[in-house]
């Protein structure tokens, strides 16, 4: 597998119109980088898959991988990791990519449909997910970000036993080898070395995340340690990479053992289509076509665990006849268990309309010099190809909405992108797009199956964004706390200015007036990218609940959902640290589960 970038960078100097869209030298650069980073560093020499398994794992992303990792410790255990996707590519590891990774052939391309009160302007919003060894992990902004200690408190008490944070920080750090000796020392009850996740701040200084942490600090917003006692304030991000390199769970959990237990089997490019479920309602084994297009059976002992991420596991288990029984009736499957499968969907909704003109601290250079920074990073992975640039700065706020104490419900994304609008790699940007996101939407949507074709067609995605209050009112006063770092001493010294320019579908209105902010709401939505919830974790007594306390699909023997679907309600921050916080804690459940069965 090479990586093939995104339609608007495939091409250099043919692309027609697309020239327009896409600066050239951008694009060039692209190349360069495809062209460099585009192939895999893996093997892939797959072992032969034995007759008898044990466990069966239906997708490598956040959370398959630790999973393999963690059932592979049992070395009788014989472990199958199925996974869409190819092998990792170079591109996966450099930090700066994220921003270029999305609609390339390492992600699904998924896009929502778009709905009356969001969503209009590109006729639904993207939903990047990724599709390759790592899932997502492999793709995202490396944001280590736990959420607040209440988010799992709320957990245990909507009835899911073992949730709360007091439980589940033991398995953050059980993953958790955190590199930054300050961090350790300051917080030894949050964090700890040792584990298969590094977790280290970028090394390199971009100023400008320098400057927006002097701007909050101004406002007076603490410096804090997201993931400690604190949540509300400012932080240069603790991040999933390690030495200039991106750390995905394939890379942190699985090519650490990969050649070393055999008792681990990995196929990529695998399409699962659907869960082997026997008369008696166990599942017993997954069938999948093969990259060769050969379809392919395989059985399993144990369990099966659908590890495919909230898009995809509630698209196998309605394929696989779990799921509403309308909605499976439509599609002719046949129905084996009636669940409110696809349903809760909900997701960190963003606009991102404010825009910082940088007119002093651009990084904005000439290809010659991006070509540089590329033998910079070859040489010994530093510069600023090393980081993810203005992102390097997360800050989380609270709207006099929130009614908990000391708990955000804002959260600040910067985004590097040039002049004209278009979203850059670090290395070069001359502006940065603000992101403010709502970390606690009450709105939601549901994921079902494509009418045309379910198995092959992408799932119907819709959001619900804005159909509950107060999420469009929240969303706009976190706009409107931000517009005060251009009030900042920092601000006006160094010459950071808000771009007044109105976007296209809302310039009927004027700028920066709440019906402009409403209009920005409904026409340029966009997602965080963290959307979770869609097979709940509930006790039965919760009639949108799909798993139990344990991860078991109900009425299902043998069949388990360890994603981060299972979340009943999204934590405030990044998903990505909570999704293998799940894997880790499923991990031993699954463990005890099987140790004392026979006992």
């Amino acid at each position: 597998m090479v990586w093939i970038p995104g339609e608007d960078y495939q091409d250099l100097c043919d692309l027609g119109e697309k020239c327009s869209t896409c600066p050239s030298q951008f694009v060039m650069f692209i190349t360069i980088l495809s062209l460099i980073f585009g192939q895999s560093r893996d093997k892939n020499l797959p072992r032969e898959i034995p007759k008898k398994l044990d466990f069966i794992i239906v997708g490598a992303g956040s959370a398959g991988c630790v999973l393999a990792n963690r059932l592979t410790e049992i070395k009788n255990w014989k472990i199958l990791l199925l996974e869409a996707g190819g092998e990792e590519l170079k591109i996966n590891e450099l930090p700066s990519s994220s921003f270029i990774l999305h609609g390339s052939n390492v992600d699904w391309t998924y896009k929502t449909e778009p709905e009356e009160s969001s969503c209009l302007a590109n006729n639904g919003c993207p939903m990047p997910r990724g599709k390759v060894m790592g899932g997502s992990s492999s793709t995202n902004g490396m944001l280590y970000v736990r959420g607040s200690p209440s988010d799992y408190d709320n957990w245990a008490k909507l009835g899911n036993k073992g949730w709360s944070y007091k439980e589940v920080l033991y398995y953050f750090k059980k993953s958790e080898d955190n590199r930054d000796d300050n961090i350790v020392k300051a917080n030894p009850f949050y964090h700890k070395k040792g584990g298969y996740l590094p977790v280290q701040k970028v090394l390199y200084n971009d100023t400008n995340v320098h400057l927006l942490s002097k701007a909050w600090q101004e406002l007076g917003y603490e410096n804090i340690d997201v993931n400690a006692d604190k949540q509300i304030g400012v932080m240069s991000a603790q991040t999933t990479t390690l030495n200039g390199r991106r750390q995905s769970t394939n890379d942190a959990f699985i090519r650490p053992i990969r050649e070393k237990r055999k008792n681990l089997f990995i196929e990529t490019e695998a399409f699962v289509t659907k869960v082997i479920i026997n008369s008696k309602k166990k599942a017993i084994g997954v069938e999948y076509t093969n990259k060769y297009g050969k379809k392919k059976i395989v059985m399993a002992q144990k369990e099966v665990i659908i590890s495919a991420g909230t898009v995809n596991s509630p698209k196998l288990l309605m394929l696989s006849g779990i799921g509403v029984s309308q909605e499976l009736k439509k599609h002719n499957i046949k129905i084996i268990k009636d669940l409110p499968v696809g349903r809760n969907l909900h997701d960190h909704v963003t606009v991102g309309g404010l825009r910082i003109k940088l007119n002093k601290t651009s990084t904005k250079k000439s290809l010659k010099k991006r070509i540089e920074d590329v033998e910079l990073y070859l040489k010994n992975q530093t510069g600023p190809l090393a980081t993810m640039g203005p992102l390097q700065c997360i800050t989380f706020v609270k709207t006099n909405l929130e009614k908990q104490q000391r708990v955000p419900d804002i959260e600040y994304n910067y985004v590097p992108f040039d002049s004209k609008g278009h979203v850059t790699t670090p290395n070069s940007y001359n502006m940065i797009t603000i992101f403010t996101i709502v970390l606690n939407p009450n709105s939601r949507g549901t994921i079902t199956l494509n009418a045309s074709d379910p198995i092959w067609g992408a799932p119907i995605i819709r959001h619900g964004f804005f159909t509950k209050n107060p999420d469009r009112e929240r969303l706009l006063e976190g706009i409107r706390i931000f517009l005060s770092l251009f009030k900042t001493k920092v601000f006006q010294k160094n010459e950071m200015t808000l771009d007044k320019k109105p976007f296209p579908l809302c310039k009927k209105w004027q700028f920066n007036t709440d019906d402009y902010w409403f209009c920005m709401m409904r026409y340029y939505t966009g997602t965080d990218y963290h959307p979770v919830g869609t097979c709940k974790m509930g006790p039965k007594s919760d009639s949108e609940a799909v798993v139990d306390s344990q991860l078991r699909v109900y009425g299902i023997k043998s069949l388990r959902v360890v994603d981060a679907s299972i979340m009943p309600k999204i934590t405030r921050g990044n998903i990505n640290a909570p999704t293998i916080m799940i894997a880790e804690k499923a991990s031993d459940m699954i463990k005890n589960y099987w140790r004392w069965k026979f006992f």
